[in-house]
């Protein structure tokens, strides 16, 4: 959650009274111009005069961002906001390592910062234990999952508490076919923080008017698209063409693509014939329990909006790796909602 100012706030940390007091913890570290954590307890009896106590304590740090801070050990702000804008333009991931913690405030204050990126650091010898950090900082990296670390400090007798936090533009989803049900669900992916393409060969379907949410609109031949797409680990596609061939004309594109998700609608009768074809044409078993097929999670889906959300579910679930059955035996959507003709 960013808090600006006298108590505007961006985002949020869990709303109720607990994020009431991280706001005025925040604008008093603002004021104060050094971090601090802000401990939530969240512990007491629910009762009707105090209903929110959900259970639970929240560590919750606060870093003042302040546009002259050079003097702070380690990385200053405006240094932090110059690699990461960099890092954004070029698409690529960052750590950004704080620590939060510290049993020698002396030597190491909490608020040090350092970040780490492709193969390069910066700030990482002012943390301690810093190969320690920087192993870590990696395996997160490769994760894509922020975590919080204990580091030993050597002469303390204590352990540092150093937060790892990725950094990185949201995860793509790149919807091919830009039917009825492309159009909800390039809506709706766009509150759930993706960066959304949309792919269909038609100029009057893939246009920005019916797709203002997108990022990126393509009105041209799929097949040629997908080929040049460049598809990585947060890559999610989905293929919801106008037909079965096309669908699979686009699958073979993609299929042997690192993705974080392939998913393709259609009933279980077509879903098993495509998986037949594929067979046939010698694709990889491994390539082809990939695919997610049917498409989305078995809510009971009927209407265009409803299998958005569907298949949105699905990915959620995918990016929080949760466990979802994707196998062709698994129960199929109602065929009249997951057999689209357009």
């Amino acid at each position: 959650m960013l808090v600006v100012g006298e108590g505007q706030i961006v985002g949020t940390v869990g709303g109720g009274c607990g994020e009431a007091q991280v706001l005025w913890d925040a604008v008093r570290c603002l004021s104060e111009a050094r971090p601090m954590m802000s401990i939530v307890d969240l512990t007491g009896e629910i009762t009707e005069e105090s209903p929110t106590n959900c259970g639970g304590i929240m560590d919750v740090f606060i870093d003042p961002m302040l546009p002259s801070d050079t003097a702070r050990a380690g990385l200053s702000s405006a240094r932090v906001a110059e690699i990461l804008t960099q890092a954004m333009d070029a698409h690529e991931p960052v750590i950004l390592a704080t620590l939060v913690g510290s049993p020698d405030p002396v030597r190491f204050p909490m608020g040090i910062r350092a970040a780490v990126w492709s193969s390069r650091q910066e700030g990482i010898e002012r943390l301690p234990a810093g190969p320690v950090i920087l192993a870590s900082a990696t395996q997160a990296m490769a994760e894509h999952r922020s975590r919080r670390i204990s580091v030993p400090i050597e002469g303390s007798g204590g352990d540092a508490s150093v937060f790892l936090e990725v950094v990185a533009l949201p995860e793509e989803l790149v919807i091919v076919g830009a039917g009825h049900i492309a159009v909800p669900l390039a809506r709706m992916a766009k509150i759930l923080d993706f960066r959304v393409t949309v792919v269909d060969d038609r100029s009057a379907f893939a246009n920005p008017a019916r797709f203002p949410d997108a990022d990126r609109v393509i009105a041209a031949d799929i097949e040629k698209t997908l080929a040049d797409l460049r598809v990585g680990p947060r890559t999610y596609l989905v293929l919801v063409t106008r037909g079965h061939a096309l669908d699979q004309a686009a699958l073979m594109q993609v299929i042997h693509q690192p993705a974080a998700y392939i998913g393709m609608i259609g009933s279980q009768r077509r879903v098993r014939a495509v998986f037949t074809h594929l067979r046939g044409m010698g694709v990889a078993e491994e390539h082809i329990q990939r695919l997610y097929a049917p498409i989305g999670l078995s809510i009971g889906a009927e209407t265009p909006a409803e299998i958005a959300a569907s298949i949105l579910a699905e990915l959620v679930a995918v990016r929080r790796k949760g466990r979802t059955s994707h196998r062709p035996g698994r129960p199929a959507l109602p065929q009249t909602a997951n057999d689209p003709g357009a």
